[in-house]
């Protein structure tokens, strides 16, 4: 059965894609305390490649992907990844797959990692080149010559940081550590870098926007999500700030997955920052109704995105 299903969803593209991604598909345990008495959900298909197929069936992109699970990976999930057509997806063998859990608190989440699949550095001759890549590991699965590769293989390189910075202590909780020279290697090189909020305070010793921003290189775009107040983000090396639209969070996991897939492709379609940013966070904001994978409602997103770029303003 196992050898069925996989057979059925790896699909090699030859011709060059809209979007590469190269991530680890994860399982996710959650408790949420933020109910009464706590929820639990276990054994949750999560993962930048999971919520990235939240929306790119929306926005009719190519796309290729690279990613690792083991034998533990449910079936139930596999028929999930069998049925989003567009998705270019080969995945290699592991003994286990990726497995985080999340405690999700009002104000904070604590991140533990279970268990971990290969890295994916020696699968990168499975993919083709593409128009653009995202770099988006969760756990030491990339290393710099996955970056290498697809800053030559590319136009344009989106990076998301999280998981380039993730070391985990002896009980497997998650904190951020920065290698200096590698991480700057990381930021200047490559066109997008998306943080949070807390890994671009932790990299620049600020606290303040302006002064975040400022420490951050001036020759590419710079995003810095900070939860349901929207982003701020460099441009050209002047600096920005969009609202979030008001909206009730019910899971907040994958939020900036979905926001920097549909960010990156239509600015493939654009080549507008701003708009293209708005666009993103348009979506994301709908992902925060679902705490389960499916693709998003197709909703008037460009309206949405056109509001949200009403509030844009420059931070002095």
């Amino acid at each position: 059965m196992w050898k069925d299903f996989k057979a059925a969803i790896i699909i090699l593209c030859l011709v060059k894609a809209d979007l590469n991604i190269i991530s680890h598909i994860v399982l996710d345990d959650k408790i949420f305390y933020t109910e009464h008495p706590p929820r639990k959900i276990t054994e949750q298909l999560g993962g930048p490649v999971a919520y990235a197929s939240m929306v790119i069936p929306l926005l009719q992109a190519s796309t290729q992907c690279i990613t690792s699970i083991g034998k533990d990976f449910p079936e139930e999930y596999l028929l999930y990844l069998n049925s989003i057509r567009n998705y270019g997806l080969k995945i290699e063998n592991s003994e286990k797959t990726t497995r985080f859990l999340h405690e999700i608190h009002h104000d904070h989440r604590t991140l533990f990692l279970v268990a971990q699949a290969k890295s994916l550095d020696n699968s990168l001759f499975l993919l083709e080149g593409g128009k653009a890549c995202l770099l988006s590991p969760v756990f030491e699965e990339i290393s710099k010559s996955s970056v290498e590769w697809s800053r030559d293989n590319h136009d344009w390189v989106g990076v998301d940081v999280q998981g380039f910075v993730r070391k985990k202590d002896e009980n497997g909780k998650i904190y951020s550590y920065f290698d200096q020279s590698f991480f700057r290697y990381l930021i200047q090189k490559n066109d997008f870098v998306k943080y949070s909020l807390n890994e671009a305070m932790s990299f620049t010793k600020q606290k303040a926007h302006r002064e975040i921003l400022d420490k951050l290189p001036k020759n590419n775009v710079q995003i810095v999500t900070i939860g349901n107040k929207g982003i701020i983000y460099s441009d050209n090396g002047q600096f920005y700030k969009l609202d979030a639209p008001t909206q009730d969070i019910k899971d907040p996991t994958g939020a900036g997955d979905v926001f920097i897939t549909a960010f990156l492709i239509k600015y493939l379609e654009t080549k507008e920052v701003d708009f293209s940013l708005s666009f993103g966070m348009a979506i994301a904001a709908e992902k925060v109704h679902y705490d389960e994978i499916q693709i998003l409602p197709k909703k008037n997103y460009k309206s949405i995105a056109e509001k949200i770029l009403e509030s844009k303003k420059e931070i002095r």
